[in-house]
């Protein structure tokens, strides 16, 4: 990888965790429902004499059965989808998708600990059941008690809130690689096909290798569908750039050596090919060869830090030797050398006829369409030329960008998947809440509408419980969110970590959600029928 990712991945890391705490609080919600269906059974077995904590570790046990089969299910998935996820990365060796003892170790412990964690509280309310009311079969009444309304309640706010959390965390990543996506490259990507060839690794000298690069430019300028063809030993995105000191005539240099620049060779009509417009000068020529005097051509960035307004045509330059031996007769636009991410960097370009030693070139090639198709043609020439010379990395422009942008995708793709699922998973825990609020209080809206009220005030009814949940969710995360998500500025690109856009819509998406979980309650409720509801226990 390119740059440091570390806050980006224990992000990812906690966001793990979070969809973890919502999952287990939906079982525990579930649990704690359950066990009120089960009141009549546990007060039976303790009026006739079970102990309460042999109750609570069945329980439990029932509790670890799910948890660890989820945990099972879990790993399953994980092994499935982490071999289509490293495809979004480049990877350098380190990645792997395998799962290791340590891992499943991990997992298995986590699963039990889990199930004990959050299966106690409902085993405990399960076994502390006010006996009398409930061997007289009323159960409803205590079903509903307080105390076990308000901690499923405590349960559907805690996962909203860390829904919101994690949908906050998705839409800064995923809008910071929009971002990306969308910055000013200074040249033109499309319909560019790139490859590598490394002549003197097969042998050639200095001369010959020359030759060869002219030839197959010649060559492949010829194809009908190329418009222009141009070579640089490390153009865009190529993470070969080369720099250091470098001598500027009329520039005092610092001693800190803060004031370095990058350089690369390049064919005659590289700007061209490449798309970078040329501000000022000449472009480079076939006759700016090695017994032609040493020139170059300066980026816009690199004129402005070491001229000001003063034109830099006609100065000289000198790097390695330091000798202000290399005429500027140029002047072009800057433009992305090796991320996304990165500030106009000081470049000067030279003719690589003019370099010392033969290097690697990579040759850029500029049709009319798409470029991918071009790939086999240029294979059959470069074999025509010499059959032992292979073709390397040949790939398009883009998709030299987009992997430079690959943790970032994957990163953000993983944001998205993790705020879906917790969404979903809040969800689904509010409107079992609601829904059973609902079914447990169908005597009181059979009165209610038996009374008068419409089908559309026992609909608001509903529904203004589910919104006041979400509402009490979406107020704790809020500022949950803004607190954590300073932790990740330093990943994000084009926004700030309390961006107002990504905090609105990802409460109002919250919002809707809890809405829908509560409509199809409400609509059941509002359909219920007096006459039966009125006889309902």
């Amino acid at each position: 990888m390119t740059r440091e990712v570390k806050p980006a991945l224990v992000a990812l890391l906690a966001a793990v965790g979070l969809v973890l705490l919502i999952a287990c609080a939906n079982l525990a919600g579930l649990l704690a429902a359950r066990a009120a269906a089960r009141q009549k059974e546990m007060a039976i077995r303790l009026a006739l004499g079970a102990g309460r904590w042999p109750i609570v570790r069945q329980l439990l046990l029932e509790s670890m059965v799910l948890s660890i089969a989820g945990g099972a299910l879990g790993l399953l998935v994980a092994f499935w989808t982490t071999r289509g996820l490293l495809q979004l990365v480049e990877d350098d060796g380190w990645l792997s998708y395998a799962i290791d003892p340590r891992l499943l170790g991990f997992a298995i412990a986590l699963s039990v600990a889990t199930g004990l964690a959050f299966g106690l509280i409902p085993a405990l309310q399960a076994t502390r059941p006010d006996l009398a009311p409930v061997l007289k079969g009323m159960a409803a009444s205590v079903a509903a008690a307080r105390g076990q309304a308000r901690f499923r309640r405590i349960l559907v706010v805690a996962q909203i809130a860390l829904s919101l959390l994690l949908l906050v965390g998705a839409g800064l990543f995923t809008r910071s690689l929009y971002n990306l996506l969308r910055v000013n490259l200074g040249f033109r990507a499309e319909n560019l096909l790139t490859f590598d060839l490394d002549p003197a690794g097969g042998g050639y000298d200095t001369p010959r290798g020359l030759a060869l690069y002219r030839e197959l430019r010649e060559r492949l300028a010829s194809l009908p569908e190329v418009s222009a063809v141009a070579a640089a030993n490390s153009g865009p995105f190529g993470g070969g750039d080369s720099g250091g000191g470098v001598a500027v005539e009329g520039y005092q240099h610092k001693e800190d050596g803060g004031d370095d620049a990058s350089w690369q060779s390049a064919s005659p009509g590289y700007f061209k090919a490449m798309g970078i417009p040329l501000l000022a000068g000449r472009d480079f020529s076939e006759r700016d060869d090695a017994a032609a005097p040493k020139v170059a051509i300066v980026n816009d960035a690199f004129a402005r830090y070491y001229f000001g307004n003063r034109n830099p045509l006609g100065r000289h330059l000198g790097h390695q030797s330091r000798q202000l031996n290399c005429e500027i007769v140029g002047v072009v636009a800057s433009n992305k050398h090796g991320n996304l991410r990165e500030h106009p960097a000081r470049y000067f370009y030279f003719p690589y006829a003019q370099d010392e030693q033969l290097d690697r070139l990579t040759f850029y090639v500029r049709t009319d369409r798409e470029a991918s198709p071009l790939g086999s043609q240029i294979r059959r020439l470069v074999q025509e030329l010499d059959s032992n010379l292979p073709v390397n990395n040949m790939k398009t422009m883009q998709a030299r960008v987009e992997e430079s942008v690959s943790t970032e995708r994957l990163i953000a793709l993983l944001a998205a998947a993790f705020g879906a699922l917790a969404t979903l998973l809040a969800g689904i825990g509010l409107y079992g809440v609601i829904a059973y609020t609902v079914a447990r209080r169908t005597s009181e809206i059979g009165v209610r509408i038996a009374l008068g009220a419409s089908r559309g005030n026992v609909l608001w009814l509903v529904l203004k419980e589910a919104g006041l949940l979400a509402l009490a969710g979406i107020a704790i995360g809020v500022p949950a969110a803004l607190a954590l998500s300073r932790l990740v500025q330093s990943q994000l690109f084009g926004l700030t970590a309390a961006d107002p856009l990504t905090f609105i819509a990802a409460a109002l998406l919250l919002a809707a959600i809890a809405l829908l979980a509560g409509y199809l309650p409400g609509q059941r409720a509002a359909r219920i029928d007096p006459l039966v509801s009125l006889r309902y226990e």
